[in-house]
């Protein structure tokens, strides 16, 4: 990873393998270590790139019309913050999603997810 990438850089490049469905490129953007948090309760939803390895892995395989539109993104120090629309999950609506990335050396570092009452 290239260590001046800003947090919207990481968050695109995320973004870019997630919707490829490409799994590999888009755990690459992740810390080992990295936590994924529910939002605003904080509940920890996953911890460490393998078991994001295992979810995403079956998520991806499972879905091949997957597709997240960012609607926009806010950046600020070490964040990135993007409004998601999420397609591809289930047969009804769109996900709607507000993503909150830290980023730090290049990788992502924690997420925090709010997503609507539908979101999974």
């Amino acid at each position: 990873m290239n260590h001046v990438d800003s947090p919207s850089d990481a968050a695109q490049r995320q973004l870019d393998a997630y919707n490829a469905r490409d799994l590999e490129p888009f755990l690459a953007c992740y810390a080992e270590d990295c936590t994924v948090h529910a939002f605003p309760s904080g509940e920890v939803t996953l911890k460490g790139r393998e078991a994001m390895r295992t979810r995403y892995g079956k998520l991806f395989e499972a879905h091949p019309a997957l597709h997240c539109r960012l609607l926009s993104r806010v950046e600020h120090e070490c964040f990135a913050i993007d409004h998601e629309h999420v397609e591809g999950l289930r047969e009804v609506e769109v996900v709607h999603a507000v993503a909150t990335y830290e980023v730090r050396d290049g990788l992502i570092r924690n997420v925090w997810f709010l997503k609507d009452e539908a979101g999974s």
